[in-house]
């Protein structure tokens, strides 16, 4: 599958031909759809396998001595990343700029995508508000949301400037 999630992150929905599927998994086209349906089955197949691998690196509240450094350390480690990377971006959040508007299904498994992220977000933020570690007065599901959305715009951005390290120094701040 890790072969498929890359060629659909290189190129695209729409970019990758059902020769490419073909190449990659190694299958003839018979063997190919009795394997995987069509193309769309096996795409939603490859955003779940890349979900789930993602998903991996959002902290919990008991990740860290302290939420905060739970959050400080996801946004560093995914600026890292950034900066070593190929300027792919993230294979959900291009999926969103390609077909969000054009596939129901895809739209729903992006706004699922999102909730959790958000949610996770949101216990981080208000343990860090607990804690005396983020203001109280800020609302925790705006401050979640701006973190989602930070964290898209890092990887939409990521695939034409890799010099990020202010940026997320900024965010940081911001909360």
């Amino acid at each position: 599958m890790d072969v498929v999630v890359e060629l659909f992150w290189k190129k695209g929905y729409n970019g990758t031909s059902m020769q490419d599927l073909v190449d990659a998994t190694g299958l003839n086209r018979s063997s190919f759809y009795n394997t995987f349906v069509d193309k769309f089955t096996l795409f939603e197949a490859s955003l779940t396998h890349y979900q789930q691998k993602q998903n991996q690196l959002i902290p919990t509240v008991n990740t860290f001595k302290s939420p905060k450094q739970a959050i400080t350390s996801l946004f560093k480690g995914i600026s890292k990343d950034i900066m070593n990377g190929d300027q792919k971006g993230c294979l959900l959040t291009n999926c969103t700029t390609e077909l969000v508007k054009q596939e129901p299904r895809i739209k729903s498994f992006l706004q699922d995508n999102k909730n959790k992220i958000v949610n996770s977000f949101i216990s981080l933020i208000q343990a860090a508000q607990e804690n005396g570690e983020i203001d109280p007065e800020k609302d925790s599901q705006t401050l979640a949301l701006y973190l989602f959305s930070s964290l898209q715009g890092l990887r939409v951005t990521s695939m034409i400037d890799t010099q990020l390290e202010g940026v997320t120094e900024e965010i940081l701040r911001s909360i």
